[in-house]
C-alpha cells in the first residue's frame, strides 16, 4: 500500500506506516496478527501515553509536540509502536519528519542497517526515540527566544493587547508542551522494566542512560520556562493595572478641578437678580478670572499633597 513501507535485513523487519487510516491499520493487523483492540487505538483521536504488554508483542503510545510556523502555536501528535524482538512498526500521520528520515536512512544505506538491524529491533526504536528527542530541543530553544523577546519588550514598550497575547500564546504553548511530555518517561521505565528479558535492553544501556537524561533536560527546561512565562504574566498584569491606575487617577483630578468650576460657571450663568459682576463691563473676564483662579488653586492642591 500506498502508505506502508518496509525495510527487512537479517529476518529483522521495520515496517513504518506514514497514514493512521483504517485500511493501513487492518493490513497491518492481519498481516502481524495484532490486537483489534490495539488497532483501535491506533486510530484518531489521539490517546493517553502509555505502554501494553502483549503475550508477543508491547504497544507503545507516545505524543511528540508539533510546531505551526503560521500560527506559531504547538500541537502534537501520536506516534503507535508496536514492537517484539524481531520487528517495529512505527505509525504515525506524517508530521514528524524525523521518522520518515530516519527509515529512508536506513534503507539506502547497507552500513546503517547492519549496524541497527541487530540484537533485537529494540535496538531500531531506541535510536528512533534518540533522534526524536534530539528534533526537540529546537522547538524549546525557540520558545527560549520568544520567552526574552516578550521579557525585553516588556520593560521598553507600553504593555498593550498584543503584548498579552503574545504572552498568553507562550503560556498555551508550554503547557501543550507539558501536557505532550509528561508521560515518556513513565513509558520508559516501564518498557525497561518489562522488556529487559526479550529484547535484551541489557545491550542497549547506553541508549536508555541517555533517553533518560535527554527526558530529564526537557521537562527541567519546560519548569523552567513555565516559571518565566508565569513570572512575565504577572509583571505585564502589573504593569496593566499601574496604567490603568494612572489613567483612573488623572480622569478623576480632571473631574475634581472641572466639577467646581462648572459650579461657578453655572451659577454666574443664571443671571438672577443681585448676581455679582453679571452687569459690570468687565464682569465676563472678572468671572473668567475667579474660574481660572480657582483652577490653579486646586491644582497647587494636588501637587502640594503629591496627588499628582
Amino acid at each position: 500500500m500506498k502508505h506502508i513501507h518496509e525495510i527487512i535485513e537479517d529476518g529483522f523487519s521495520w515496517v513504518n506506516v506514514s497514514k493512521q487510516g483504517e485500511n493501513e491499520l487492518n493490513e497491518i493487523q492481519h498481516r502481524f496478527r495484532l490486537h483489534s483492540e490495539d488497532i483501535k487505538e491506533s486510530l484518531p483521536p489521539f490517546q493517553r501515553p502509555k505502554i501494553v504488554k502483549r503475550s508477543d508483542y508491547y504497544f507503545v503510545v507516545l505524543q511528540f509536540p508539533v510546531f505551526d510556523r503560521g500560527t506559531r502555536r504547538l500541537g502534537f501528535t501520536e506516534v503507535d509502536i508496536f514492537l517484539n524482538a524481531n520487528y517495529l512498526i512505527t505509525i504515525h500521520d506524517n508530521r514528524l519528519p524525523i521518522i520518515n528520515s530516519f527509515f529512508n536512512e536506513c534503507q539506502a544505506n547497507l552500513d546503517m542497517r547492519g549496524e541497527y538491524f541487530s540484537g533485537t529491533m529494540a535496538h531500531v526504536l531506541l535510536e528512533l526515540l534518540n533522534r526524536l528527542f534530539e528534533s526537540i530541543f529546537p522547538i524549546l530553544l525557540h520558545i527560549n527566544e520568544d520567552i526574552n523577546t516578550v521579557d525585553t519588550k516588556l520593560f521598553t514598550t507600553i504593555p498593550d493587547r498584543e503584548m498579552a497575547s503574545e504572552i498568553l500564546r507562550l503560556k498555551t504553548n508550554i503547557v501543550t508542551f507539558r501536557r505532550t511530555m509528561q508521560g515518556h518517561r513513565t513509558v520508559l521505565d516501564r518498557l525497561v522494566m518489562n522488556g529487559d528479558h526479550d529484547l535484551q535492553l541489557v545491550s542497549f544501556q547506553h541508549y536508555i542512560n541517555s533517553l533518560r537524561e535527554a527526558v530529564a533536560e526537557v521537562w527541567h527546561m519546560i519548569e523552567s520556562q513555565k516559571e518565566s512565562i508565569d513570572a512575565l504574566h504577572e509583571t505585564n498584569e502589573s504593569m496593566l493595572s499601574l496604567r490603568t491606575n494612572e489613567v483612573m487617577k488623572t480622569l478623576t483630578i480632571i473631574s475634581v478641578i472641572t466639577f467646581p468650576l462648572t459650579l461657578i460657571a453655572t451659577i454666574f450663568a443664571m443671571r438672577a437678580r443681585g448676581t455679582p459682576f453679571i452687569d459690570e463691563a468687565y464682569g465676563f473676564w472678572i468671572v473668567s478670572g475667579l474660574t481660572l483662579i480657582g483652577a490653579v488653586l486646586m491644582f497647587a492642591v494636588f501637587k502640594r499633597k503629591k496627588w499628582m
